[in-house]
């Protein structure tokens, strides 16, 4: 029987995207996704957590990735949609204390915003398939290759 750890997560990037390349020549580009997550507690107070996830892409969407960090489109601050596997992986920090890493493997991602923003678009890693989402209208994104 199969096995599947499948995510979908929808934040604000943490810092911008950074690439490099491993032995083999892959292009990888990492970041990290900020998760708001707000309710209210027993008292009725409402309270506000941030999970923060490690995100990897590779191949032709860390292309796409690079692409768009080039042209500002994927920056600190931006919010976006992203859909891949997961994995939680424990490591000892310096302080000896044990510490929980969420990292996810992007399959998808889609640049979110409202309209009048400078991005709204999806891109998929597999198959060279995009789609655009939001913004037909925007001259902005007529000239992205893809």
């Amino acid at each position: 029987m199969a096995s599947l750890a499948k995510i979908t997560l929808i934040g604000n990037l943490g810092g911008d995207p950074e690439t490099r390349y491993t032995p083999q020549g892959t292009l990888v580009v990492n970041f990290s996704i900020a998760v708001n997550n707000r309710r209210r507690d027993a008292s009725g107070n409402q309270q506000e957590n941030t999970n923060w996830y490690r995100v990897s892409a590779f191949g032709r969407l860390a292309e796409t990735m690079v692409n768009l960090s080039e042209r500002g489109y994927l920056s600190k601050g931006k919010q976006v949609y992203i859909d891949g596997s997961f994995e939680a992986r424990e490591w000892t920090g310096q302080d000896g204390q044990t510490r929980t890493s969420l990292d996810v493997t992007a399959r998808e991602m889609q640049l979110l915003g409202q309209r009048g923003d400078d991005a709204a678009g999806g891109y998929s890693g597999g198959g060279g398939q995009t789609s655009q989402s939001g913004s037909e209208n925007n001259d902005d994104m007529n000239d992205v290759p893809f």
